[in-house]
Parts: C-alpha cells; structure tokens; sequence
C-alpha cells in the first residue's frame, strides 16, 4: 500500500509540473509569465502526454498509467517528445524569454533520450524524471536543494517493491535522469 502510494505521488505526471514550474520561475518572477509559460510547457510536456497514455490504457493497448511493458513505452513517449517540440514552438511564438526557451529545448532533449535508451533498457521513468528534475533545480537554486536526492530513495524502494523494475532499471533512471539533464543543461548554458 504504501509503496503504491509513493509510486503514484512520485509519477513523473505529478513530479515533471513541479519541477518545471520551479525551473521556470528562476528566470521569471512574473505571475502572469509564469501562468503563460507554464501552462504550455506543463500542458504539452506532461498533460497532452497524460491524455494520450489514459486514452491507451482505456483501449487495453498499454498495461497501466506508468507502462510497464518495456515496447508499450515507445509510442507515448514519440507523442511527449513530438507535444513537447510543438509547446516549445508556442512558447517561441509568444516570446518565451529564452531561458525558458532553453528549458523547454532542456525537456524536449530530456523526452528524446529517454526515447532512444529505452529501445536498450527500460529505465525507471519515476528515477529519471527525479534525478533530471532535481539536478536542474539544484544547479539553478543552489545547495540547499541537494536532500531533493534524497527523495529518490523512497521512489526507487517503491518500484522495486512493486516489481517495476530491477535494481539496474533503477539506478539506470537515476543517473541517467541526473548525466542527461546535467549535461544538456551546461550545453545550453542554463547555468
């Protein structure tokens, strides 16, 4: 039960906003900008993902909500990389500052590796989104975030107990979320 919970609090559908939003509003203090921008990024990052994943499982084409079968990933993950590529065109059209534009290239980059590994492994969704999230806002906010890591212990108990993941799918998603985001951030010189 309690492992359940965590696992749903800790979906990146539930976890991705939060860090977006966080992200965002380092370079924009504004409430409306931050309505704005974050509305898209939220909405075509995380929300029109979500749609189509409900819309799958309604039809019986994927297990459940976190897709389990590894192939099952592949196309809900295509539909965030190609909603993502679409809100950052909004978010350009109406005149993102450009280090949102930069964060929403960051989440597109972000959706199109986890893409391209999950033909090799199926890597924890839940750690990646964790460990990408975590060192973004670490990197811009400072040391005082680093306990956020910490959090990833509770998220990583719970996918293996409920046998999501092996303990390779866990740890894979938690480095690979932290490198990934680690590094296309410094190439986009997000800090």
């Amino acid at each position: 039960m309690i492992a359940r919970v965590i696992s749903s609090l800790s979906s990146p559908y539930l976890t991705a906003p939060l860090f977006i939003l966080l992200a965002g509003y380092y370079y924009v203090q504004d409430p409306f900008q931050i309505a704005l921008y974050g509305s898209i990024t939220v909405g075509f990052t995380v929300l029109i993902p979500l749609l189509y994943t409900l819309h799958l499982r309604r039809i019986g084409s994927v297990d459940s909500l976190h897709i389990i079968d590894q192939r099952s990933r592949l196309g809900p993950l295509a539909i965030t990389g190609a909603s993502t590529a679409v809100g950052l065109a909004l978010l350009y059209s109406v005149g993102a500052p450009e280090e949102i534009l930069r964060l929403a290239v960051l989440l597109f980059l972000l959706a199109a590796t986890v893409l391209v590994a999950t033909f090799f492994l199926k890597v924890s969704g839940h750690m990646a989104a964790w460990g990408a999230g975590t060192t973004i806002v670490v990197a811009l906010y400072g040391p005082v975030l680093v306990p956020l890591f910490l959090i990833a212990l509770p998220i990583a108990w719970s996918r293996l107990t409920l046998e999501r993941h092996t303990p390779l799918e866990v740890v894979a998603g938690f480095i690979y979320g932290i490198g990934t985001a680690a590094i296309i951030a410094w190439l986009l010189d997000l800090w």
